[in-house]
């Protein structure tokens, strides 16, 4: 049996550009992070089958991402043969802004590569993500990157640097946002917004290591759209820093939010003072 860790991704900048491409899609810019919050995959050879087992009975075999990405390996490996028991068990919040499923795909991809003996491919990665999305590709490289989209096609830019230490306090409410693409529809992109260029900024504080200056910088172009119909966003921002987060973040397209504090123990103090509010709350870092 192998073992392998999926990791929680983290968006510290999300940038979407108010133009449509003629496919349709928004070019977006984001920078992405790891946490150590992450689901864990077992994998066990088997002749033909593919069978994925979840600790989430909400998550169905065929919806899975982690079925769909074994199946298109599967097939880009062309052997009807290869089969699969993959055991999953989740830690990081479903539906939460955290790319928990393309993280999971990406695992499976490393994990089914070792016990069915193929060597992947960059070409093999890319057709894949053609299929599963933009996280998925990030979640395969993985590391604090630059993310660049210009519909289906996706490029990864390593970031040669670390984050200044950070501890998070990761909160998921009980309310949930119907899907991503709900919240695509519902943006309002202005041409002449006063924050573009900031993702820019951010990237420029994380190379230079300016702790205050990455605060300054968080920026997710989802937030705005998604709190004017779910006020909740807001609220936990709000209690985030009454609890001494030094700033907070709503995580992808919601509708979890993070708070960053100084140290361990002042999350903890927070997560205290929190605990019972909110569906789930974690304390949490990035990884470097």
């Amino acid at each position: 049996m192998i073992q392998q860790k999926a990791y929680a991704k983290l968006d510290l900048g999300i940038e979407i550009y108010p133009e449509k491409l003629g496919d349709g899609y928004f070019p977006v810019r984001y920078i992405d992070c790891q946490l150590d919050l992450c689901d864990d995959l077992f994998f066990e050879n088997q002749k033909g089958t593919i069978e994925v087992v979840c600790s989430e009975p909400l998550l169905l075999q065929e919806d899975n991402f982690v079925y769909k990405a074994a199946i298109l390996l599967r097939e880009l490996a062309g052997s009807r043969n290869l089969g699969a028991k993959i055991t999953l068990k989740k830690n990081i919040p479903i539906k939460a802004g955290f790319g928990g499923g393309s993280s999971d795909a990406a695992a499976a991809v490393w994990g089914l590569s070792k016990i069915w003996k193929i060597k992947v491919s960059e070409n093999m990665i890319a057709t894949m993500a053609n299929q599963l999305g933009k996280d998925f590709y990030y979640s395969w490289h993985g590391k604090l990157s630059e993310v660049v989209g210009k519909g289906r096609i996706y490029q990864v830019l390593s970031i040669d640097a670390n984050l200044p230490e950070f501890w998070l306090l990761v909160i998921v409410p009980s309310e949930e946002k119907p899907s991503t693409a709900w919240v695509y529809e519902n943006l309002k992109l202005s041409k002449n917004r006063q924050d573009s260029g900031k993702i820019e900024k951010l990237k420029m504080a994380i190379l230079a290591g300016k702790k205050e200056n990455i605060l300054k910088n968080l920026a997710n172009d989802f937030e705005q759209p998604v709190s004017v119909h779910f006020p909740v966003v807001g609220k936990m921002k709000n209690d985030l820093e009454k609890v001494g987060a030094l700033k907070g973040i709503m995580a992808g397209a919601g509708l979890a939010v993070v708070g960053f504090f100084e140290s361990r123990k002042k999350a903890e103090e927070g997560k205290a003072l929190l605990n019972g509010k909110y569906r789930k709350i974690y304390i949490s870092r990035p990884i470097n």
